[in-house]
């Protein structure tokens, strides 16, 4: 059940200086190996070197073909070059002759979008005063200022009755309108820029200059708007010419680009490398099973490179090894931390126990159903592309603030198989969105003689009593008991786990702590059903009590022996980790209550009049949405806090960092190496 991380072995490779290139580029391609910076041993008798002129060429080349993509159109590529050498790269680069093409082009377009802004702003403000009669020339004398402005309408006879006042200061030309009144306003030199401001400020109007343009405004728009189409057509030219160059040149320039970001990943690399006058040597993280094909290909490639296995105490990174349907579930590892590449991966433990806290902590399948849907649409809405739109946009836009597409996605896959779960328990409870269903289906098959001889008496339509395998309310002790021992169950296997990474590493003491934990532990718990059952504590009439106060203080004193005093001053902890499971039952039965209460109020209301029945309905199905809601977090934070808090703190310790090999994801360009396997261990997302 539980799987170790992909084991890993530190090596190192010393070949010959003048090959180094091709070794890194064959270690890019098989993308197994994650590099490492030199040992401090290596670093004192090793120098780093730098081709300072072949990394400016491919920097260079890589920044002209990016600037280059960011004017020319995109579309779609269906290519996969290949690259002999660095030097084929640089060439094909260079060949790619558009520069003064796409950069005239690029500087024509800019001035016919500023000239386009700047026709569209002019229209948009004259047409709002062409109600103004005369030619905007007359209103651009030297030594006045004019302005288009408004005003709200409630505000405009203040405004008016004001500026009559300066009737040889000020020359004024309006329009009142219902919300909004329009003004031609010329300030003479009589009046002071102060006084003007603040006729303008008192009543909180707004004005802008009037732009330098010639001719009625009504005129001013025609020859505007046939200026704007002159401008447009002129756009869409130049944006003709761009996708005839991008047609002939967006798979080379989008091919080059790839490659070029390799090459200078790996001139990266070299600069990294530790040489001499003829060899040079790295250091790096390979899976074990990976080292061989390494070797090999290595030797095939007459490199002359050799593989050295390092000792080390290092901790090597994590590359995460589950089955195929259980990978989803390792975002919410990464999310705690990762393990240590040599301890135990909780991925297939977390993924089997995290859907069955989730579903029974909701246990109704009228929730569960509709978290389900949602969750498909998700999925076909993010993943497929759907069209379909069940969600108001407001939600939707508030679920992408706090989280991206790519995590949505994952959580909604997640959430599925506790749907399923939660689905299952509710027809075992009997609740569907807290009504009692199962006995008009046991009556239903009843009828065709497949099962139940229960037949309703009359008036028991509404209020019929329930069906269930297993009433959460009625039972609700036993559930309750229930859940302790999943508790304790948790508690140990985690302990179990503990204990075994304890003697793995040679701690025995914590071993030992750990094992104290685990009969204390025990101890309360078989002394606490005893007490439950009413059996007696004294050994001396009951000789099970040996065994209950033997696990108790025979825990206490490992506890003691591993870990001390500290250990003594603890001792709650373990106690409260267990009965922190009954929360499963707490939010279950939390969910229930108030989905009967809904159901009730909404049951009472169908007796009693047409405007209580609206009002029922309409708490039935805001009352339901909002449980739905708090299905969709309660559960999910609560069942991943258990596991996290409760069972991960008895055996992992994370702070592992990820295996992240060297290599590169190709659209474009091929490997410029073939291998015999085709099939390379590749970083996850």
């Amino acid at each position: 059940m539980v799987l170790k991380p992909v084991p890993m072995e530190k090596i190192a490779i010393i070949g010959l200086r003048k090959n180094r290139q091709s070794v890194i580029s064959i270690l890019h391609d098989l993308e197994v190996l994650q590099i490492e910076p030199l040992s401090k041993d290596a670093s004192t008798h090793l120098r780093n070197e730098r081709d300072n002129e072949l990394t400016r060429q491919i920097s260079d080349q890589l920044l002209r073909i990016r600037a280059l993509l960011t004017v020319v159109p995109e579309k779609s590529v269906e290519s996969n070059k290949g690259f002999e050498s660095i030097t084929k790269v640089i060439e094909f680069a260079d060949g790619i002759k558009i520069d003064d093409d796409v950069a005239s082009l690029e500087k024509e377009k800019e001035s016919l979008l500023t000239q386009i802004r700047e026709t569209e702003n002019n229209i948009k403000l004259v047409e709002k005063f062409n109600f103004f009669p005369e030619n905007l020339n007359v209103l651009q004398l030297k030594n006045t200022n004019s302005y288009f402005g408004s005003i709200e309408s409630k505000k405009f006879d203040e405004l008016k009755k004001e500026i009559t006042q300066h009737r040889n200061d000020i020359f004024f030309y309006a329009k009142a309108e219902k919300k909004l009144s329009y003004f031609v306003i010329t300030v003479f030199p009589n009046i002071s820029p102060q006084d003007f401001a603040n006729i303008i400020q008192n009543h909180n109007a707004k004005i802008e200059p009037v732009p330098n343009l010639d001719g009625t405004p009504t005129e001013i728009t025609n020859q505007e708007q046939s200026n704007l189409t002159d401008l447009n057509q002129k756009l869409k030219d130049i944006d003709a010419k761009l996708m005839k160059i991008s047609d002939e040149h967006y798979a080379d320039l989008v091919t080059a680009e790839e490659q070029l970001q390799i090459e200078n990943k790996k001139l990266e690399v070299i600069s990294t490398l530790g040489v001499t006058t003829d060899a040079f040597a790295l250091e790096g993280w390979a899976p074990k099973k990976k080292i061989d094909q390494i070797e090999s290909t290595l030797k095939k490639s007459d490199s002359g490179a050799s593989i050295f296995k390092m000792k080390t105490e290092e901790h090597p990174p994590t590359l995460f090894h589950n089955p195929k349907w259980y990978r989803l579930f390792e975002s919410f590892i990464r999310f705690y931390s990762y393990p240590k590449g040599n301890e135990f991966d909780p991925t297939l433990i977390f993924a089997l126990v995290f859907p069955v806290f989730y579903g029974l902590m909701i246990g109704d399948t009228g929730y569960c159903l509709v978290i389900l849907l949602v969750c498909v649409w998700v999925i076909r809405r993010i993943q497929y592309k759907s069209r379909i739109n069940i969600m108001p946009k407001p939600l939707k836009e508030f679920g992408l603030l706090i989280l991206r597409e790519r995590q949505m996605l994952k959580l909604a896959k997640s959430m599925i198989p506790g749907c399923i779960v939660g689905i299952v328990l509710g027809v075992i409870f009997d609740l569907h969105f807290g009504f009692h269903l199962n006995g008009y289906v046991f009556d239903a098959l009843a009828t065709v003689g497949i099962s139940g001889s229960w037949v309703p008496e009359a008036g028991e339509i509404l209020n019929r009593p329930s069906q269930a395998f297993l009433d959460p309310v009625h039972n609700a002790g036993q559930l309750l008991l229930w859940s302790g021992y999943i508790g304790i169950g948790m508690v140990s296997l985690g302990l179990i786990f503990g204990i075994l990474n304890a003697l793995r590493e040679g701690e025995k003491r914590e071993a030992m702590g750990k094992m104290g934990w685990l009969l204390f532990g025990w101890g309360v718990v078989t002394f606490g059903l005893a007490i439950i059952r009413g059996e007696g504590m004294n050994p001396m009439e009951n000789p099970m009590g040996f065994a209950y106060f033997g696990l108790l203080f025979g825990g206490i004193g490992l506890m003691f022996v591993g870990e001390g005093i500290r250990a003594l001053m603890e001792l709650p902890t373990i106690v409260s980790h267990i009965l922190s499971y009954t929360r499963l039952i707490g939010i279950l039965l939390a969910s229930v209550i108030l989905a009967h209460t809904i159901d009730f109020i909404f049951l009472k209301a169908l007796n009693i009049s047409l405007p209580f029945i609206i009002l029922g309905t309409f708490i039935l199905i805001v009352g339901h949405l909002f449980n739905t809601i708090i299905g969709v977090f309660e559960p999910g934070i609560q069942g991943a806090r258990l596991i996290y808090v409760e069972f991960f703190s008895k055996f992992y310790r994370g702070n592992g960092r990820k295996f992240q090999p060297f290599g590169s994801e190709r659209k474009f360009t091929k490997e410029q190496y073939q291998f015999e396997q085709p099939n390379p261990v590749k970083k996850k997302s």
